[in-house]
């Protein structure tokens, strides 16, 4: 169970099916798994399985697909079971750099956690009930990590949340002001529940938000029989999530590719 839990921590995007309903599409080869989101910057490389003698060839062919499928800034998560062992190294000498993107720090770490975290009095946490709701979440989810708010067709994007096409979305409310947001991916046939982001408003942090909305989204979990959660930790949630139980399944680099920004 672990070794499953932890390679699907480590590479999430490799698993399940893809919806076409999503806005998601994914290039799944034996040797990289390239995932383009809704978003035309939403595009992520990972589980690289390379030969040495493969890396310049599967970068002109990532870069060839990027382009292909419009989108741009492609970012490469390169974990623990990446191969070759210098893949980073070839990478960076081919001009790839460290992260700067929000939201994607140039270290992650992916951690997975199998036992109950602890409830929170006088938080409370639960998914967007309408497009208004889900637009002032996305506006504190690009608050805390230090994005633009964009706009969206609110209507269409909560209809898709609502129906299963998005990724779940939550708010924490403090005396019923809004003060934190996230998002888990619950998908039937994975082996648990994928955190994809969580932030609480500098103003309200230290007040159990934070920990209000794991624990809301473990109950999720629970609820849909995947008794498990995954996540990519950056710096400052690592700390809270070892607190709160979360064990460390994979360190990853991530690199830019600024040809393709």
């Amino acid at each position: 169970m672990w070794d499953e839990l932890r390679r699907f921590a480590e590479d999430p995007p490799a698993w399940g099916e893809i919806d076409p309903r999503s806005g998601m599409t994914r290039v799944l080869t034996d040797r990289y798994c390239l995932f383009f989101g809704p978003s035309p910057t939403t595009t992520l490389v990972c589980r690289l399985r390379l030969d040495p003698d493969e890396v310049p060839e599967t970068i002109h062919e990532v870069r060839e697909q990027v382009a292909q499928h419009h989108h741009r800034r492609a970012t490469w998560r390169i974990g623990g079971s990446a191969t070759p062992v210098d893949l980073v190294d070839r990478l960076v000498a081919h001009g790839f750099v460290p992260s700067d993107v929000p939201g994607l720090e140039p270290h992650l770490t992916s951690m997975v956690l199998t036992e109950e975290p602890p409830s929170v009095d006088d938080v409370e946490v639960r998914r967007v009930a309408s497009p208004e709701e889900l637009a002032l979440a996305s506006s504190i989810s690009a608050t805390t990590l230090g994005e633009e708010h964009e706009e969206e067709d609110w209507e269409r994007e909560f209809t898709a949340e609502q129906l299963g096409d998005r990724p779940r979305v939550y708010l924490a409310s403090i005396d019923g002001t809004a003060i934190g947001a996230a998002r888990a991916l619950v998908e039937d046939g994975l082996p648990a529940v994928m955190l994809i982001s969580g932030g609480v408003l500098a103003e309200a942090r230290g007040r159990g938000a934070y920990r209000a909305l794991v624990r809301a989204r473990w109950d999720d979990a629970v609820e849909a029989g995947q008794s498990a959660l995954v996540v990519h930790a950056g710096a400052m949630s690592r700390p809270i999530l070892e607190r709160l139980g979360f064990h460390v399944a994979a360190e990853q680099e991530v690199l830019l590719d600024p040809t393709t920004c």
